[in-house]
């Protein structure tokens, strides 16, 4: 379902990712899941923040929760211990290694999700290799609930920069003195 953000100010005298002074306004879509026991909700926020070429990319790319996480952990561990049972189709295996197939397979699991998420690290200037701006908590208020159509009444957000989480924070004063925003760091 589709909200209506409320009314923020993003100013655009900096990239909210790196700090960059050449940067322009760009919609970044920001999902948020409430589960319900098995029932899901979802809910899709346009948020138009600033951000430079080369942080472009970022934005595009939501950062990851528990159970990705624990899928990329899952499939990192299958493919070791498959890489270890293949390998030993083709070569004898010494004792040490083939009685302990599961166990080398899962840190073989394990040195690839640390690499995975090695080279998924920001690069200097970056504050972030995933959104730069995150929804942290959303309190949605439904005027119809057949349509769809929400209101927001609090919105709780998330920025990776210090620098640029204050200028926004004295961009949008009265909105965090009235409890409708709370900024945090991400």
């Amino acid at each position: 379902m589709a909200v209506e953000n409320p009314s923020l100010v993003f100013p655009t005298s900096l990239c909210c990712n790196c700090g960059g002074l050449n940067c322009v306004a760009q919609i970044q879509e920001t999902r948020v899941s409430r589960f319900f026991g098995v029932r899901g909700a979802k809910s899709l926020f346009r948020l138009e923040i600033p951000i430079c070429p080369l942080c472009q990319r970022s934005t595009r790319r939501p950062p990851p929760d528990f159970f990705s996480g624990l899928l990329v952990l899952t499939l990192m561990c299958a493919g070791g211990w498959l890489a270890l049972l293949l390998l030993g189709t083709w070569v004898q295996l010494p004792h040490w290694l083939a009685d302990y197939r599961w166990a080398y397979g899962a840190l073989l699991g394990l040195l690839g999700v640390w690499t995975f998420y090695r080279l998924r690290r920001p690069r200097p200037p970056q504050t972030s290799y995933y959104q730069p701006v995150r929804i942290k908590q959303a309190s949605v208020q439904f005027a119809d609930v057949m349509s769809g159509a929400g209101q927001v009444v609090f919105l709780k957000l998330a920025f990776t920069n210090a620098e640029y989480r204050n200028v926004f924070s004295s961009a949008n004063e009265d909105a965090i003195r009235s409890r409708r925003i709370a900024v945090v760091k991400a």
